[in-house]
């Protein structure tokens, strides 16, 4: 191994290290506070290392942002390589969100800033934010091209075209996905108990609803 190449590799173990510690502040603490100087406490940097790798706390949660999305564009990927039916394709493409987002509680801290920033809060360029974006963008595509095989295999309806599906089940699945975060993570929130709804029987309720609504009738 050369030297610039060992020069990249430990800049990168540096850069995953800084997420680490900012992810598990944000897991422990909340977004509200995470701090820069908190990061690199953890990670054991001075703040000033910090800077070399992200602007400032708002490109720091845009970076933990980028690593879920990659991740999960990944798990889509793997569904889609699959030779199964169509419907069966998007069924599992909405199994794996619904239960990824789940089980990564920071998915939703980091896309709800996503969503709500501003480029007024972005100084300069971040390279993690179009890197979460062209994430969405993939992420999208692959749910079209789901619906899209599901279509020419016959096994969902054709009413609506591909594209305005998948907007349709992204929208519907994120306030699934708000209630299910809110039930876990804000006491004040009891609809669920109000209604005698465990969590997992909302996503699979969601699932079947979603499936009946879109299936061939055989």
């Amino acid at each position: 191994m050369g030297v610039t190449e060992r020069r990249v590799r430990e800049k990168e173990r540096k850069r995953s290290n800084l997420l680490d510690a900012a992810e598990f502040i944000l897991l422990e603490k909340g977004l509200d506070h995470l701090s820069v100087e908190d990061a690199a406490e953890k990670a054991e940097v001075n703040k000033g290392s910090l800077y070399q790798y992200f602007q400032n706390k708002n490109d720091l949660v845009l970076g933990i942002c980028y690593r879920p999305t990659h991740l999960l564009n990944e798990s889509f990927k793997e569904v889609l390589e699959s030779k199964r039916k169509g419907l069966l394709l998007v069924r599992e493409l909405g199994e794996r969100y619904l239960n990824y987002v789940k089980d990564h509680s920071q998915y939703c801290s980091s896309m709800k800033f996503l969503d709500n920033l501003s480029s007024s809060e972005i100084d300069g360029e971040s390279d993690y934010l179009e890197l979460c974006i062209k994430n969405r963008q993939e992420g999208f595509r692959l749910v079209v091209e789901a619906i899209q095989r599901a279509s020419h295999d016959g096994s969902i309806k054709n009413d609506f075209p591909a594209e305005q599906l998948a907007l349709l089940f992204w929208s519907t699945s994120h306030g699934v996905l708000t209630i299910g975060h809110m039930h876990r993570n804000y006491e004040h929130f009891k609809l669920l108990e109000h209604i005698g709804m465990q969590e997992n029987e909302l996503f699979n309720a969601y699932m079947y609803t979603l499936g009946c609504g879109i299936a061939v009738d055989s």
